[in-house]
């Protein structure tokens, strides 16, 4: 499998709080079956780490994860949170993408009212034509026909682990559900804290239970390979 949505990345976001916690997610995440972690601290409210300090911490995790012998490869990224004034903050806000693909990760309000169809359009007009919406399950403002609309407009859904396991709440878990059926999800990514459970393998087997084979390799390895490849 590969994760496109972590919080691994040490002391910057509620994540990690330290190398060492980093390293033992890291180890997690290998015996969960990963191969590839995007790392994607926060940028938003009191997360708001300049670029090149992420670039270094990146590069320190990696070092110490390589010496560690943790067979996992690492790439770094963010999720972005986006508000009503992200026109101003996109276009003046130097943030990252996922591994240079030009992919981004977005996040919103989970009770505040969006149309977030229509910020990815605009996002689109601003130049960032591959935009993926994190955790889309757990915006409480958002449904199938949001979802059916953000993917119309060009679009990615991406859902967490922990919801298809009903982790989130019952509510939650039949929003995940509703989408895989209407063939609405791009991406299922563990979204790791220190406090939050990895529960990549166990969802896996959910989905491809449910739904079969071809459409877990999809959404936890297929469609995550074409990021990280650019």
């Amino acid at each position: 499998m590969i994760d496109i949505h972590a919080h691994i990345l040490p002391e910057v976001d509620d994540g990690s709080r330290s190398m060492e916690e980093s390293l033992a997610l890291l180890k997690e995440s290998s015996q969960q079956g990963i191969s590839d972690v995007v790392l994607t601290p926060h940028y938003r409210g009191n997360y708001l780490t300049e670029r090149k300090e992420l670039e270094e911490k990146f590069a320190a995790l990696k070092e110490k994860a390589e010496q560690a012998g943790i067979p996992v490869r690492l790439y770094l990224g963010q999720e972005i949170y986006l508000d009503k004034d992200f026109k101003e903050f996109i276009t003046t806000t130097e943030t990252l993408d996922l591994n240079g693909s030009g992919y981004i990760l977005v996040e919103f309000d989970f009770y505040e009212d969006t149309d977030i169809a229509d910020v990815v359009y605009e996002l689109n007009g601003l130049g960032y034509k591959k935009v993926i919406v994190a955790h889309f399950e757990r915006y409480f403002h958002a449904d199938l026909s949001d979802a059916r609309s953000v993917k119309d407009v060009g679009g990615y859904i991406q859902v967490n682990a922990d919801s298809i396991l009903g982790k989130e709440g019952r509510a939650i878990k039949k929003k995940v559900m509703a989408l895989f059926e209407n063939g609405l999800v791009d991406f299922v990514a563990g979204d790791v804290h220190h406090n939050r459970e990895n529960c990549m393998a166990k969802a896996f087997k959910v989905i491809k239970r449910k739904f079969g084979e071809i459409v877990a390799n999809k959404v936890f390895l297929k469609n995550a390979s074409k990021i990280i490849k650019g």
